[in-house]
């Protein structure tokens, strides 16, 4: 008997929430699920859990093992107890490894030196700021407990708790003779990053300062540690270094035992963050980060008594944000057991708020992505589902479909990758912040669009994006098209190619890893959010008469078409931030009332007579009334919100304006197919005509002639010459016995009968018969179209070329169809449904949707050839033109 080899798939908490939303308990079909790091109670594997146990009540095949080191184990197994299956839940202790060795994990705290005979460190507080333990912990964690002691310190007492870290460092340093060893530092926010790498600065000469944070590229900075071996390894880390990077070596470890903890702001009606006391469980995540190798030390800095009181584990984040796009998710569940956000959020490990369900219902309501039946259920719209299915944030999603109303959708979704995505393309050095922000203004400068600061970074690195799109990655395509020619050695080797493209983004501040991760995102989209809208900038970089591209800045506001992007960017978040402000509790979508909104055209009330400032009197050219209306703060409308809330002096009212943007939703495609969706693109002068390639039976061209004039068709097939019998076909003119697509393309020097200098829109039903289930033969075959298709536009100079191809809509998506013509200066600029009726089923390609939410259909994508700027890289279409004659004469 065979042996069977178990199969072990690796998925995110995400993806498996996403699967069990589109196919239920269908998407179980595995004997275990193993959950990993449970402690850490993200928002995701709360609801996996959840999902889990209620089909776990229907499914006697399921084993569930939940795995970590500091979870509350026993929380977890009364969890799982009301299984009503009739078995235990068991708990395993796992032994970490096999080494013979245990290393030893010693803890000290500001007053507890005298425990593990750490005199140093006692004296070693005294000595840094001349006060006791008890006196410094008064000042660092105010309080005699985490539930009344602020984690900020204030701003007084900050240079004072730096510079104890940066004592305490260098005592490590000098009593510690092996410097292999390495000290990780854990700190709150980058702000205290910032202020300790500049204590320790001055110090390079003696240990190498490493910084892991969101916004820095961690491989690169675990790179970077390996590489230096001559200095001690200073780490200075947030709460990423908890689990989910292994630094080596680690021997020391100094806790602030703070974090920097998200929550949903009711205030603001956002996202905001706050410094929090880390639970013991984290303490012990950091504190595992040494003893791995060798005998471990672990600095926390508080005392233990105050460390004793706190949680023992950290709030789940499900108690703690605004569950918006997750009681969507679950609204578009096919599943009855799990699609009543309502219900089985209440059934969840810990229940959130029922008030914060409802809130995120009518949110959704409101927007119209959601809508309640008579019945009281919550059923999702069109517009709800496209927001589900997107995998970027909930306000990136948004962002994104109202981009997409606009005609923008590359440009919304580029935009949403850099709202949700770190690090960013435009290098942010560490520390540098006058730096950095001379490379955001290298690359987009308006102030006067864009209010806030995070929306000038984004705006910036979008730029940054296209900028690197259209210099190196069209050099590199153009150079691919060289190369297929054959036309001289100008393609560098593969393996040399990081490295030039490294350099080349070192040169213009960029990071190279950032840039493929927003492309790779960009291109990984679902089906349904495949681009076909196109690009606002795509006509190129304008002719300034400037060819360096190094000049500075490096993008001007007219390339790209950036001012108007940055314009639509504005009036979006404007509308978004408007949206989730209002009080959604009791008002239905069109029952907003801006009668009561103050559009009196007298003066705005004066802000400093708000605040009592105001020394002009009479003269003040502003309203002393407190019954005028207010300016409007540009801050609450951006996308960091104003701090102030409602201390604010200036107006957080959305007015009418913002109001409007309510009935423009996303709506169904029109499923009502007809020929005048492929006609329109067909030329109408006498002199130009359309190329079919590949139409093996000419059954296309039969049913085209009966819409088009035939005299205007030019189709190809490989088949011999044959009598013609259809009356459709009389006046199309038939290129026989040409194989697609070298010969019909390229071909040698009269075998190529297509008149190029005549064809205006170029259609093509490719097979993939031949090819079965190999998807990279399949890719292949639509590389190689995209590629002789641009050698010979560009070599004939031909221009407003339409190219259309009809192929299954999944089968684009999976191929990633758009990538590949892009490669080769193609632009995806629409696509609409194949009409069948008019037209006959010539594609045989069905394939089986994944999820309910896809439609599987013939569809048409037109491309047009956007071709490189002359002006930057010559007269490159002479060249290729010349050495395709010679390939053809051969």
């Amino acid at each position: 008997m065979p042996h069977c080899r178990s199969k072990i798939v690796f998925k995110t908490a995400g993806v498996l929430l996403d699967e069990l939303r589109d196919k239920g308990s269908a998407a179980l079909k595995y004997k275990a699920i193993i959950l990993d790091e449970v402690h850490e109670r993200s928002v995701e594997s709360d609801l996996v859990l959840v999902c889990v146990k209620q089909f776990l009540l229907k499914s006697n095949d399921l084993r569930v093992v939940l795995m970590s080191a500091t979870a509350d184990i026993s929380r977890y197994r009364d969890y799982f107890k009301d299984l009503g299956r009739g078995e235990r839940v068991e708990v395993l202790a796992i032994p970490s490894s096999n080494q013979k060795i245990v290393f030893q994990r010693h803890v000290s705290y500001l007053e507890q030196a005298c425990i593990y005979n750490l005199h140093e460190f006692s004296a070693l507080v005294a000595e840094s700021i001349g006060i006791s333990s008890e006196v410094m912990n008064s000042k660092y964690s105010p309080g005699v407990d985490p539930f009344t002691a602020n984690a900020y310190i204030k701003p007084e007492f900050q240079a004072e708790f730096h510079q104890l870290i940066h004592n305490l460092v260098l005592h490590i340093h000098e009593n510690e003779p092996d410097i292999e060893k390495s000290i990780l530092v854990f700190l709150p926010t980058y702000y205290s990053l910032e202020q300790q790498w500049r204590l320790l600065k001055p110090l390079e000469s003696t240990f190498k300062v490493h910084i892991l944070h969101r916004s820095i590229d961690t491989e690169q900075a675990l790179m970077a540690m390996k590489i230096w071996k001559s200095h001690r390894k200073v780490i200075l880390a947030t709460n990423i270094a908890e689990s989910s990077v292994t630094i080596p070596k680690v021997a020391f470890v100094i806790d602030s035992c703070r974090s920097l903890q998200v929550y949903w702001d009711k205030s603001r009606r956002k996202e905001s963050s706050k410094l929090v006391w880390v639970s013991k469980s984290q303490a012990e995540q950091r504190r595992g980060r040494t003893g791995r190798t060798c005998d471990g030390h672990v600095y926390r800095l508080v005392t233990g008594s105050f460390f004793n009181k706190l949680e023992d584990h950290e709030s789940p984040s499900i108690l703690k944000l605004s569950l918006r796009l997750q009681v969507l998710s679950l609204c578009c569940a096919g599943s009855k057991a799990i699609n009543d956000p309502k219900v089985l959020l209440q059934k969840s490990l810990d229940a959130p708020d029922p008030q914060v369900v409802e809130d995120a219902l009518n949110t959704l309501v409101q927007m119209r992505a959601l809508e309640k039946t008579p019945r009281g259920r919550y059923e999702p719209t069109f517009y709800g589902q496209l927001i589900a299915s997107c995998p970027l944030s909930f306000d990136a999603s948004v962002l994104v479909l109202k981009f997409g109303n606009a005609g923008m959708i590359r440009e919304g979704i580029l935009l949403g990758i850099m709202m949700d995505t770190q690090p960013l393309p435009i290098l942010h050095p560490f520390g540098e912040e006058q730096l950095f922000a001379k490379y955001i203004a290298s690359y987009f400068t308006d102030r006067t669009i864009l209010a806030g600061r995070k929306e000038m970074e984004f705006m910036a690195n979008f730029c940054a994006f296209e900028f690197w799109q259209h210099l190196f990655r069209d050099k590199y395509r153009l150079n691919h098209l060289k190369q297929v020619l054959e036309i001289e050695n100008v393609y560098p080797a593969k393996a040399l190619m990081p490295k030039l493209e490294e350099d080349w983004c070192s040169l213009h501040n960029l990071s190279q890893s950032s840039l493929h991760q927003t492309l790779e995102i960009c291109i990984n989209m679902p089906g349904r959010w495949d681009i076909d809208g196109v690009s606002a900038y795509e006509e190129g970089l304008k002719a300034t008469g400037e060819t360096k591209c190094a000049s500075v800045p490096y993008v001007t506001s007219e390339e790209f078409h950036s001012y108007d992007v940055a314009k639509m960017f504005a009036k979006i978040i404007k509308e978004i931030r408007a949206q989730f402000s209002e009080d959604t509790s009791s008002r239905e979508p069109e029952s907003a009332d801006i009668n009561n909104i103050n559009l009196n055209g007298g003066p705005s009330t004066c802000v400093y007579f708000l605040q009592g400032y105001c020394n002009r009197g009479s003269e003040c050219l502003y309203s002393h009334s407190l019954q005028a209306k207010r300016p409007q703060c540009k801050f609450y409308f951006s996308l960091q919100g104003c701090r102030r809330g409602e201390s604010c002096s200036y107006s957080h009212d959305s007015g009418p304006s913002a109001l409007s943007f309510r009935r423009d939703v996303c709506e169904p495609e029109d499923n009502n197919m007809a020929a005048a969706s492929l006609l329109r693109f067909f030329p109408q002068a006498t002199n130009r005509s359309i190329l079919v390639l590949d139409d093996t039976d000419l059954h296309f061209a039969t049913s085209l002639g009966r819409h088009y004039h035939p005299s205007k068709i030019i189709a190809t097939t490989c088949l011999s010459e044959t009598t013609i019998l259809e009356q459709s076909l009389k006046g199309v003119k038939i290129l026989w016995g040409l194989y697609h697509p070298y010969q019909t393309i390229i071909a040698k020097a009269g075998k190529n009968p297509v008149p190029w200098n005549e064809v205006q829109c170029v259609l093509w039903f490719p097979c993939f018969d031949s090819f079965g289930e190999d998807s990279d033969g399949q890719k292949q075959l639509l590389q190689n179209f995209f590629e002789y298709l641009a050698i010979r536009i560009l070599a004939d100079n031909l221009s407003n070329v339409k190219v259309i191809i009809t192929i299954n809509n999944i089968r684009f998506s999976q191929l990633k169809a758009e990538k590949l013509g892009r490669e080769c200066f193609f632009v995806l600029t629409d696509s609409f449904a194949y009409d069948e009726t008019s037209f006959g089923a010539i594609l045989y390609d069905r394939l089986t949707p994944k999820t309910p939410t896809l439609v599987s259909r013939p569809t048409s994508y037109v491309f047009e050839l956007h071709p490189p700027s002359k002006l930057l890289f010559g007269d490159y279409a002479a060249n290729i033109r010349k050495n395709l004659y010679i390939i053809q004469e051969k």
